[in-house]
């Protein structure tokens, strides 16, 4: 009578283990071990380094897991893997991995890491351009055409270069400092060499003999390096540093530090929106970015200011709030000065401000005529660790205010105790704890002799006194 629904339990245990074994989705993701450090200068691998305890991880780990399977889906020659460094120490000592999760590239033994946004779709694109040439061809119109579509979002840059004519010295010299500048920053930044110069518009190039390096930041918009300018001393590295980036560029905190590094002499006018909203013109977030989109357009014909000035937008306001140590409606504009940590806001509000009033306030900023405030003075140093300081634990309580509770309450309560214990503690001094119990009797026995023995003596005394009366 048992047997029966012992059997239909063990056929349904059975049944759900298979039927989980074979619905588990096949990954595309190699987990590495202590083997990998043969073989990564080997070909490409993209390598996520992980802890199994690491939150930051287990939120990255679907996200990788779908990256392995769209390269895999575009038959790349990248291998994505993963490294448990809890496990394969070794592994983490030798690549010198501090952080989790840390993800870092390799290219034939070079190492490239991923410092950009966790997305899918920026990881992605980061192993294409990794794993492509690092100077690629362009060898038709047709190919330019669609790269010219992509300009406005990803600026490219290129070598014009004529396969059938020797190269001078000049122009070989220039060609060496372009692939240098590209192995630098062929992650960040696409260049391109263009064999035949009929493939580029002759709008575009101008003077055939004088033009070299052209630079693509709009499908309308370019910017050129020509033989005179390397004659005089200019250099390619910087002139590309400095114009690699779209007239309006998404910001973040992995990004910030690079522009701003590339950028040094200019400031940033940054603008916090919320994303959701920039192409929605019936928001305000929508309206702000399209007024101050226009102004980026228009900044292109202010040479003065566009070499002063780089917009950018900001997702939410986090930075920006962060920046002036308070907080600030969104949308809102603050110029910020990396170098210095100065920034400047203007006095106009967002439905007071046009296109002309937002160039004039730069303008009025260049000329030293808007007072800054920030800086990296001691009291603003000191202000600015307060405000970070506050800022997290409000961001750690809203986010997690048991674990908060509990990180920060429970110190704070044995602090308490000790503190109260220490207070309310009774340090009056007892009798008995400087004179012992032993000493008082003794004294006490010897009190009682002194007084059985003193009558005997005074009457001895007084005796003696009478008979040396009586002898007189």
């Amino acid at each position: 009578m048992y047997f029966k629904p012992f059997c239909f339990f063990s056929f349904s245990l059975l049944n759900s283990f298979l039927l989980c074994y074979s619905t588990k989705i096949p990954t595309s993701v190699i987990e590495l071990n202590d083997r990998f450090l043969d073989v990564m200068d080997k070909g490409l691998w993209f390598v996520e380094f992980y802890a199994p305890w690491c939150a930051h991880c287990k939120q990255l780990m679907p996200v990788w897991e779908l990256v392995g399977h769209a390269l895999a889906d575009k038959q790349s020659p990248v291998r994505v893997g993963k490294v448990d460094c809890t496990r394969f120490t070794n592994v983490a000592s030798t690549l010198s991995i501090r952080g989790y999760p840390t993800i870092i590239f390799f290219r034939n033994g070079i190492q490239i890491p991923y410092e950009g946004e966790r997305r899918k779709e920026d990881i992605i694109k980061f192993a294409e351009k990794c794993s492509g040439p690092v100077v690629d061809k362009i060898e038709t119109k047709a190919q330019f055409e669609e790269l010219l579509k992509s300009a406005d979002k990803e600026p490219f840059f290129v070598f014009l270069d004529d396969s059938g004519k020797q190269k001078t010295s000049l122009q070989m010299k220039m060609w060496l400092e372009y692939e240098n500048v590209a192995d630098m920053l062929f992650t960040e930044t696409r260049f391109f060499r263009a064999n035949e110069r009929e493939i580029i518009p002759e709008e575009i190039i101008g003077d055939k003999e004088e033009m070299a390096l052209i630079g693509f930041k709009e499908s309308d918009y370019w910017v050129n390096f020509g033989l005179k300018d390397f004659e005089k001393g200019k250099s390619i590295s910087e002139w590309i540093r400095r114009e690699r980036w779209p007239p309006m560029l998404q910001l973040s905190a992995s990004n910030l530090h690079s522009i701003a590094d590339s950028n040094s002499e200019k400031k940033l006018v940054l603008i916090s929106i919320e994303p959701f909203d920039r192409l929605n013109l019936s928001t305000p977030s929508g309206s702000f970015y399209d007024l101050t989109m226009k102004a980026a357009n228009n900044l292109r014909t202010n040479p003065e200011l566009n070499s002063h000035f780089q917009f950018g937008w900001l997702e939410g306001g986090q930075i920006a709030n962060g920046i002036v140590m308070g907080s600030l409606t969104i949308p809102s504009l603050v110029v910020f000065n990396f170098s210095s940590y100065e920034f400047f806001l203007s006095d106009d509000s967002n439905e007071q401000m046009t296109v002309h009033s937002l160039l004039l306030f730069l303008q009025r900023i260049k000329d030293g005529q808007v007072k800054a405030q920030g800086g990296r003075a001691w009291i603003t140093r000191i202000k600015r660790m307060f405000y970070d300081v506050t800022t997290n634990l409000l961001d750690m309580f809203k986010h997690q205010p048991i674990l908060t509770v509990c990180l920060f309450g429970v110190p704070l309560a044995f602090f308490s105790i000790i503190t109260y214990s220490i207070c309310s503690a009774d340090f009056s001094v007892d009798r008995d704890e400087v004179y012992p119990e032993d000493e008082e009797l003794d004294e006490e026995e010897e009190e009682d002799e002194m007084n059985e023995e003193g009558p005997n003596s005074s009457t001895n005394t007084s005796a003696i006194e009478d008979d040396h009366i009586k002898a007189e």
